[in-house]
């Protein structure tokens, strides 16, 4: 026999009413609900979800063989390990030491974890000690607060009297119960923000050992360039001088001794320029060392000395994460997020108390005796009610300021995939151009030392050992440049790829070909 259906309406065949009792029970489950987030307290702020790397997982390849590599097992490569040269050591030790833009980061790391640790405080009851002593005239029948939490002062007379009061207090005031994570949702970003700013000094430390190590390498090929200077110049003025005697005995035509005079000329021109350049770089050096540069510094190392660690093959992605400047990024994502926290926590209730214990008398000498003590409790609750959507738009002002930060995170990861594939790009690409280059310098040294003979021997004019000595000497210069540039090139890769590589277990064959690169750069 059917059961008899316990609604109150009509109900639709396979329709389940509920069962006597089940309403009764939706109040004490919300009532539950409301208590257990006013005892454990409820926290406002969205789950943060990373978001995925917009970019490829390996880089692209240039035809240097690679091998895939674990992020995990990829440890950072001290500076020290990496620049070789003790005298850019030295250099980057004092850098470390006294520049100041490192020092600005630094402060703003100290500031930074300062606010951190105001604003945990917050979490916590703020318990302060106060005294008063006070004289004032009362109306009849008139109370006022007293100056102090345990008031208030109280004339009960019909007539005008004039009070002491002397009280001393300790306890607590406004003390907010973070039941909906408003505190702890600001405490978390002053948190992550901390973070951000320690990642932004690391990533000013980095940049400043790059900085301090192109300086060098730049003050180096400068110096080789004088040196390569100064010796054409001397070749030059040893060919007009030749050319000069020459043209006095008749052997040499006006134009061809005149015209070895330019080569001269325009040797010394290349000489004052090289030296304001060498000066430009000792200028640049003391601006990032925080001081000039220390005496016996002026004499840089051999410029084809292995000053530098090679950058291995077979780079993971992955290891973009390491980067300062996107630990940073993401560091101020989570900051953002947790601000969404902070603002939806403003539309719920504070919840404040207060509590203060002391001693209170009309006289001095009474106020420590006993029945002086005095205290007070109270519980202030507070939300909005009308703010014309000031809320509102403070949520929607995080939300967005969220978005702009993901934008930020994923534009800094871009750009540092994009450094570093320039980076492998240039060093894959630079070694053959190195070969050539040397090639070509070879080849010029041939050509100049035959056209001279020829020159001497009556074969050739001037102008032919005048073309051969200036090829020889774009070659050279140019070989340096491109040197330079290997040298440069390497510093940033490592600085791009924020100083970590070391550990890396990596096929033999792999390990081969990356030694090979090596000692072809070398």
């Amino acid at each position: 026999m059917p059961l008899a259906s316990s609604c109150a309406w009509p109900v639709s065949p396979g329709v389940r009413c509920a069962d006597p009792g089940e309403n009764d029970m939706k109040p004490l489950l919300v009532s539950a609900t409301v208590a257990s987030c006013l005892l454990v307290g409820c926290s406002m702020t969205p789950t943060y979800h990373r978001p995925a790397m917009p970019v490829p997982g390996s880089y692209p390849d240039h035809g240097t063989p690679t091998a895939a590599a674990n992020p995990a097992a990829v440890t950072p490569v001290s500076w020290h390990h990496f620049f070789r040269d003790p005298v850019l050591q030295q250099l980057i030790s004092i850098a470390l030491q006294k520049n100041r833009s490192l020092r600005v980061a630094a402060a703003n790391m100290a500031a930074a974890r300062a606010d951190y640790g105001m604003s945990r405080a917050d979490l916590f009851p703020q318990i302060g000690l106060q005294g008063y002593a006070g004289r004032q005239r009362l109306p009849a029948m008139v109370q006022q607060p007293g100056n102090g939490t345990l008031g208030p002062l109280q004339n009960n007379r019909t007539e005008a009297s004039t009070f002491n009061t002397y009280q001393v207090q300790a306890g607590m005031t406004s003390y907010e119960l973070d039941f909906f994570g408003h505190q702890r949702a600001i405490t978390h970003e002053s948190a992550k923000l901390a973070k951000a700013s320690s990642a932004d000094y690391q990533s000013a430390r980095m940049a400043l050992i790059g900085e301090v190590a192109n300086a060098y390498l730049a003050l180096n090929a400068d110096r080789a360039l004088l040196q390569l200077t100064q010796h054409t110049l001397a070749d030059q003025q040893r060919h007009a001088s030749v050319m000069k005697k020459a043209y006095a005995d008749g052997g040499v035509s006006e134009f061809d001794m005149r015209r070895s005079q330019t080569q001269v000329n325009a040797a010394q021109v290349d000489l004052q320029e090289v030296q304001m350049r060498i000066a430009k770089d000792i200028d640049a050096m003391a601006v990032l060392i925080g001081q000039p540069l220390p005496a016996g510094y002026d004499t840089p190392s051999a410029w084809k000395a292995p000053l530098l660690t090679d950058v291995p093959a077979g780079l993971p992605s992955g290891l973009l994460d390491r980067r300062p400047d996107i630990v940073a990024a993401e560091e101020r994502l989570q900051a953002a997020n947790a601000d969404i926290g902070r603002a939806r926590a403003a539309f719920f209730p504070n919840i404040a108390l207060t509590a203060v214990l002391g001693t209170l008398s009309g006289n001095l000498a009474g106020l420590f005796q006993a029945g002086s003590a005095a205290w007070n409790g109270a519980a202030s609750v507070s939300m909005p009610l009308l703010d014309w959507g000031k809320h509102k738009n403070d949520l929607s002002g995080s939300k967005a300021r969220f978005n702009g930060a993901e934008a930020a995170y994923e534009g800094t990861v871009q750009e540092a995939f994009r450094e570093v594939a320039d980076a492998l790009a240039v060093r894959d690409h630079i070694v053959p151009e190195l070969h050539a280059q040397r090639a070509l310098v070879d080849q010029a040294k041939h050509v100049y030392a035959i056209s001279r003979v020829r020159f001497k021997s009556g074969l050739d004019d001037y102008i032919a050992t005048q073309d051969a000595q200036r090829s020889l000497y774009a070659a050279q210069q140019k070989l340096i440049g491109l040197e330079l540039d290997q040298a440069v090139n390497q510093v940033n890769l490592y600085k791009a790829l924020g100083g970590g590589w070391g550990g890396m277990s990596r096929p033999v064959a792999t390990q081969a070909a990356a030694r090979n690169v090596a000692g072809a750069a070398r």
